[in-house]
């Protein structure tokens, strides 16, 4: 499986973001999980503040290992975010939404909680 880092006009992530349904809210970084010629996955971020991103898609079409390849489109995320100089990610989850388990492994803190579930990870400098 290899990952591609493209855009929010590329036709592979329309078309898989529209297969589980989603309304696309102006992402400016977005992965795409292929394998061999099929898209199986699909992440992305946009900018939530001059320090921060917001994650706002994480699609992956296997039930059998769609904790492992959650996991690695976030991470992926992460690291461009970091290169980028950005000093945290937010996420907004349902609280039935199966990723926050994920997210939560990952190191990310619950910030608040109602109808939608504020969800951030402040991000280690190196430094």
């Amino acid at each position: 499986m290899e990952i591609i880092v493209t855009d929010e006009m590329d036709e592979r992530f329309i078309d898989f973001c529209k297969s589980f349904g989603c309304v696309l809210d102006e992402p400016q970084v977005v992965l795409l999980l292929v394998n061999y010629t099929s898209t199986v996955g699909c992440a992305s971020f946009k900018v939530y503040d001059a320090d921060s991103i917001e994650i706002n898609s994480l699609f992956v079409d296997s039930l059998k290992n769609r904790e492992e390849l959650s996991y690695k489109l976030i991470k992926q995320l992460e690291k461009i975010a970091i290169d980028l100089e950005f000093r945290a990610s937010y996420v907004y989850l349902d609280e039935a939404d199966l990723a926050l388990e994920i997210f939560k492994k990952l190191d990310y803190q619950i910030v608040s909680s109602g109808d939608e579930i504020l969800i951030k990870k402040e991000f280690r400098s190196l430094i």
